[in-house]
């Protein structure tokens, strides 16, 4: 696999380990009641998550530009939706699923596009 396509998987890794983390901190943060409540394990568990999501980051920021690559983060929406969907049973409408699919032609077209490439 060129640089170019690992480094958008990694990317795409990342996003998902972001919203994982993300889908974390709200179930913790349902738990909270005084300032110890803080160190939950879900709030814990959401921060290791992070740091694993960022170190991929960081090693995808190293094979290629930033500009090419950063886009790609938006997918984190899409996932962030259909994990509060499927988790937390929150609403999801045509208008939510029309934003996502726009969000993910959007990214095709930045990984597509570049005259770098």
């Amino acid at each position: 696999m060129n640089k170019k396509k690992t480094a958008i998987l990694f990317v795409i890794i990342f996003t998902i380990f972001s919203s994982i983390g993300q889908l974390l901190f709200k179930i913790g943060s349902s738990r909270l009641e005084s300032i110890y409540s803080w160190f939950n394990i879900f709030i814990i568990l959401g921060f290791v998550v992070y740091a694993v999501g960022a170190l991929i980051l960081i090693i995808a920021l190293k094979y290629e530009r930033l500009s090419l690559i950063y886009p790609f983060i938006s997918l984190s929406f899409v996932w962030v939706a259909i994990l509060s969907f499927v988790f937390l049973s929150e609403f999801m409408n045509y208008l939510k699923v029309i934003a996502m699919a726009l969000i993910i032609c959007g990214t095709i077209f930045v990984g597509y596009g570049g005259k770098n490439d």
